[in-house]
């Protein structure tokens, strides 16, 4: 991962995973949110707070609303479609 976005959903996710006291080494695009990094729906919005904060937008009260998100990549995708080209 090595732009803005998917840095920020990387930090976001460790910060969760390490402040719920789990850790993981790496976040890769390709992992699954709840099966590879054990997120539930707590962690998620809790992510996505974390994101707005270092993004100043939440694409969910958006135009993301609709949208599965299951993997990193998918949350990645989702922040860059709200950041526009």
């Amino acid at each position: 991962m090595t732009d803005t976005i998917e840095a920020a959903v990387a930090s976001a996710i460790q910060t969760v995973l390490r402040d719920t006291g789990r850790g993981v080494t790496s976040v890769e695009e390709q992992m699954l949110l709840s099966a590879d990094l054990g997120l539930d729906s707590l962690d998620l919005a809790q992510t996505v707070v974390l994101l707005e904060r270092a993004l100043g937008q939440d694409p969910f009260r958006t135009a993301g609303g609709g949208r599965t998100v299951r993997t990193v990549g998918d949350l990645v995708a989702i922040y860059r479609h709200a950041a526009g080209p």
